[in-house]
């Protein structure tokens, strides 16, 4: 039988040069000459201990690491090119990061190979061909929707870790929060905490930085603020401080800036208001959006360092001889809607700005739609009531001077009924306890509240006023 020609290079060389643990077939015919080899191929038998340098350098498969060090290297002379025995090919070497390795192994693993893997199609690769370029891969709907909630995680955690604007703080020194909120204090404009202060200390109000708002104590005239005003500003600061130690920890000190009248010690009147600063911002928000603390050592309403809006209270009325609100308002709303009131209603929403007749005529229809009517059970000797009626009303414009010149003009009109007689304005004097225009001293409602801690009626001062001994009051 003819034996068959080695067809590998593997083969070639066991023939020539066998392991020292496989036999050597003695039956085999050695087998030199240039039929088998090319000349100056093979070297002589006696330089056989010498590598073997017919074999070309092939590239470590980029698909599986070296398991051990890489070892140094060393230069092996390239042979030339034999005529029949192997034809070269040019190999391209890659790197690979150990991440790409441990995928690529896991993709060359038994399992993966499998015919029964799933969606594995197997496809001849020439080994020169470039390896395919790693493919962008589109996200799903699931993939986009759970990012996207992602990148709003701070902003829900932080919404969630803080209480809403009417959140109810119960401190035990303090009256809770009714429930509908506490009753609204009326001012006579939007910045009356700033009445009678001095310049200078308004301008140097103005340039503290925020945090800060205002603050005015219940019961205590201006004349009473100017005549104790450490005392009333130290009061002012320990209530604050355990309010904002409720929310942080170990807060820093808080400062409460005294009042100063216009003109000194000598002037008719005197400011109210005392600016606190020095407040972390999320202190300052719960408190102005409680608007009322009272303790036993003091009671105050917290206001914002700004002007938000024209007060709602325009005016009083009296002269009806009906107690029904409804009549009232009836009798209010036909006086405004009437041709000439409504035309100079328009003529003075027209000169604050609006842009266009349409705009202003709107404003007017919303004045005059947001009219509502409280009714004031005023009595007078012998018990017999007399009603009062407070007009309110919401203003479409921000504009102070639109809104003085409005609440002037339709203070001064008259507003006849058919049978319950004609209403005109009334003076408004301002309560002693809560400072509301509202209202009268013996018809505020902060009394009224549950667990109140404040001023009561008849009993005026004894919370908040510092006066001396012997000074008397109760005329007032």
């Amino acid at each position: 039988m003819k034996d068959k020609e080695p067809t590998s290079l593997k083969a070639i060389s066991q023939t020539t040069r066998p392991y020292p643990s496989t036999p050597r077939p003695s039956s085999q015919t050695p087998r030199t000459g240039p039929r088998y080899f090319p000349q100056n191929v093979l070297t002589n038998d006696d330089d056989m201990e010498q590598p073997l340098s017919i074999l070309p350098e092939y590239p470590s498969s980029p698909t599986s690491p070296p398991d051990t060090p890489t070892p140094a290297h060393r230069e092996i002379s390239e042979p030339s090119q034999p005529a029949d025995l192997l034809v070269f090919r040019e190999f391209t070497v890659t790197t690979t990061t150990p991440q790409e390795i441990t995928a690529i192994d896991a993709k060359d693993s038994d399992l993966n190979k499998s015919m029964h893997a799933p969606g594995n199609v197997i496809v001849d690769q020439t080994m020169d061909a470039p390896p395919s370029p790693p493919t962008s891969r589109i996200q799903t709907v699931e993939e986009e929707t759970i990012l996207a909630h992602l990148a709003l995680a701070d902003a829900n955690r932080s919404a969630l870790s803080q209480n809403g604007i009417n959140h109810r703080t119960i401190l035990p020194q303090f009256t809770p929060t009714p429930i509908g909120g506490f009753p609204k204090v009326h001012m006579a404009h939007s910045a009356q905490i700033f009445d009678h202060l001095d310049n200078k200390v308004l301008l140097a109000w103005f340039q503290v930085e925020h945090p800060k708002f205002m603050v005015r104590v219940f019961d205590l005239s201006g004349k009473d603020v100017a005549e104790n005003t450490a005392i009333t500003a130290e009061r002012i600061r320990a209530s604050i401080s355990i309010i904002a130690d409720f929310v942080h920890q170990e807060a820093p000190p808080i400062r409460v800036s005294p009042p100063q009248p216009q003109g000194g010690r000598g002037a008719k009147e005197f400011p109210v208001g005392f600016l606190v600063h020095k407040i972390s911002e999320e202190a300052r928000n719960l408190i102005v959006n409680q608007r009322i603390w009272s303790s036993t050592n003091i009671t105050f309403e917290a206001l914002p360092f700004n002007c938000p809006s024209p007060p709602e209270l325009l005016f009083c009325l009296s002269g009806f001889t009906t107690s029904d609100a409804n009549i009232v308002r009836k009798a209010v709303v036909d006086v405004w809607a009437h041709d000439d009131n409504r035309h100079h209603i328009d003529d003075a929403f027209s000169m604050c700005g609006f842009p266009d007749d349409e705009l202003v005529y709107q404003a007017t229809r919303d004045l005059i739609h947001s009219v509502r009517v409280e009714t004031l059970d005023f009595k007078v000797t012998g018990g017999l009531s007399v009603p009062r009626f407070n007009i309110f009303a919401t203003s479409p414009t921000n504009d102070a001077k639109t809104w003085t010149e409005l609440r002037g003009f339709l203070r001064i009109l008259e507003y006849p009924t058919g049978l319950d007689g004609c209403g005109i304005a009334a003076a408004l004097f301002p309560c002693q306890i809560c400072h509301s225009l509202a209202h009268p001293c013996g018809l505020c409602p902060f009394p009224l509240t549950p667990q109140w801690n404040g001023p009561k009626l008849n009993n005026r001062s004894t919370a908040n006023s510092t006066r001396l001994p012997g000074r008397n009051r109760g005329g007032r």
